[in-house]
Formats: structure tokens, sequence, C-alpha cells
């Protein structure tokens, strides 16, 4: 208007209005014809502070640094809202290394012609305006492409969210192909020091389905341990020190059916970690099965899944890339199936 660009501006705590020019006190940038064209009334807004304010653009550029803006959700024909918390006992305080304990959802989408953008609104609950103020809870989303599975590297991810302070983050997938498509969607933090509460919003014109990914360890057992002086025998490069290292036998009593396993180790960031897992000599079903290992060492943290397990005892042999390095360590097992673990050593 004249020259003046203007923006209306709603404060979400829906009190507390700008103060500075063109707020309802400021007599001498108001005009009786500048308020019909904005068709706002000073004096009833003097009267009632509901937290709607027209402010200049220039204001808005100098004395803002976050400002949301609306958006019609109707534009998209399907749309999936969750809410749920987030425990800050929940996993590590950072995820650098791994993700197995965020907050993890299976989106599928089925797009007829493959053209379907999708839109992933992660929001925190704010209920105290100091948490407004003062947030420091650096939050965000991750997409991966998946089967609808766990997700527990970091990395790798279809559309890597960064991390930021604002209550909102906003992410677009592009390149959904043609036909049902599965993403797992992984909620992050930089470092968790308070639990959350957080809704997860999905939009697009595809047909969309979103739920918690399923977790098919109905029997599960964490067993804490170290790498001592005459333990800490190294990975297999070193034949000569390698028996050595702690070993677990795993007994999977599996009875009608096999067992799916999930195992992970958890060690110092410091050091490269691995471990194998080979049949028991004395179980036939297990020696077919053979043996298996968690693939490239990794830094203070690493994870196999085994599907159709048959019953039968294995050695579970956690160690580091490196023999002499010491230091505790936590193998956590979960299976479909009821096992029993002890220590081989």
């Amino acid at each position: 208007l004249k020259g003046t660009r203007f923006i209306l501006v709603k404060n979400p705590w829906s009190h507390l209005r700008w103060k500075g020019k063109y707020c309802e006190h400021d007599d001498a940038s108001w005009t009786p014809e500048l308020e019909r064209a904005l068709n706002y009334d000073r004096e009833t807004a003097k009267k009632s502070d509901n937290g709607v304010f027209w402010i200049n653009w220039e204001s808005l550029l100098h004395f803002f640094d976050v400002i949301y803006m609306n958006w019609n959700p109707d534009l998209f024909q399907h749309k999936c809202i969750v809410h749920a918390t987030w425990q800050a006992s929940d996993g590590p305080k950072r995820d650098t290394y791994t993700l197995a304990n965020n907050p993890q959802w299976v989106l599928d989408v089925d797009s007829a012609d493959g053209k379907d953008p999708v839109w992933v609104l992660l929001s925190r609950h704010i209920t105290r305006k100091e948490e407004f103020e003062n947030n420091e809870d650096y939050i965000t989303v991750h997409v991966f492409k998946t089967d609808g599975s766990r997700v527990f590297y970091p990395g790798a991810a279809l559309v890597e969210g960064t991390k930021i302070n604002s209550i909102h983050y906003l992410a677009k997938v592009n390149g959904v192909s043609r036909g049902r498509q599965s993403y797992t969607l992984v909620v992050s933090q930089h470092e968790k020091n308070n639990s959350i509460d957080y809704t997860l919003e999905v939009y697009s014109s595809a047909v969309i389905h979103l739920k918690p990914v399923s977790n098919d360890s109905r029997y599960e057992k964490e067993i804490t341990s170290e790498w001592t002086q005459a333990t800490a025998g190294g990975c297999s490069n070193f034949p000569g020190t390698f028996g050595k290292n702690p070993s677990f036998c795993l007994t999977v009593h599996a009875t009608s059916q096999s067992a799916n396993l999930v195992i992970q180790l958890k060690g110092p960031v410091q050091y490269a970690v691995g471990f194998s897992i080979k049949p028991h000599p004395s179980s036939p079903e297990a020696v077919k099965f053979g043996s298996h290992t968690s693939g490239d060492y990794r830094n203070g943290f690493c994870v196999l899944q085994l599907k159709q397990v048959p019953a039968g005892s294995y050695y579970i042999i956690p160690t580091t890339f490196q023999p002499g390095r010491t230091g505790p360590f936590i193998l956590a097992i979960g299976s479909s199936c009821h096992f029993t673990v002890e220590s081989a050593s």
C-alpha cells in the first residue's frame, strides 16, 4: 500500500502483540485510509489482545528470526497424523552411532502415477512460553527408503534431515515411484536432554498409511560385560589372540517355527567393534545355518539381523578390531522365540 508492504501476523500464544511501528497504539503511522484498506479496527484491538497484528515488512525482517506460514491441508487428498512421546531415557544422548532407540514410523505410499510428492511435518509440542523462548531441543526427521523395517545405522538416508531448534521441521520426499513403496521415518535430536511430545503429519495426493515400526522381538535380554587385558583379543585378523575374546552361548528354543534374531553390540565409541555368531558343533540344524558376522567393524555400535534361525546353540563372540582395547560392552539380543544366553568363556 503506497510502497509499504504489510503482513498480518498471529502470536501462537494468542496474546502479546508487536509494540513497534504500526502497532495498535502507533497513532503517527496509522491513518483512517490505511485502517480501511487493511480492514483493521485499532480501537477494538486496543481493548482486546488476541495476538494478531499488522507489521511492515522491514520491521519483520529486522526484529524476527522465525516465522511460520500456514498452508491449506485440503490441497492433499490423503493425510496421516500421529501423536507420541520420546522419553529422554530411551537410548543414548546422541544418535551419532545408532538410531536403534529413536522413534521410527513406517510410511507406505501407493502412487498411481509416480508423480505425487510426500510432505512430512514434525512438530514439537510447546506447553510453556519459556520452552519457546529458550528452545534448546534441536529436532529433525530422516526419511529412509526401506521395506518398512527398523533403521539402525545413521547415514544413507533418502532425505537427511537438518536438526533445528524450531518447533516445526518440514521434509519433502520426491521421486516416489509408481505403485506401493515403503519408507522409514526416524525422529532425531541433536543432544537428547529432555523428553519431548511431538506430532508427525504426512500429506500427499497418493494413498498413504503410517504406523510404528514393528518389533517382533517378544523376548529380549541384555548382557553387560567387558574386554579386559586378558580377554581383549581383537578380530579374527589376529588368530594368536582372537580365541581370548569373551564368548556367549545362545540357545534358541524354537518349536514349530524358526526364530528371527536381532543382536546388537554396544561398546566404547572410540573402538571399532563387531561380532561373529557360530553354530555349536552339537546342533546339526545350527551347523546347517552356518556362521555369520555383523559385517564391517563400526565405532561404538553394530547390529546383525537374522531371519529363520533354526533351534540350536550358537556362540556369539564380541570383539574390538584391534587387540588390547579394554572397556565395557553391552550385548543386546532380541528374538521372536524363547532363548537363553550365558557366558561360554
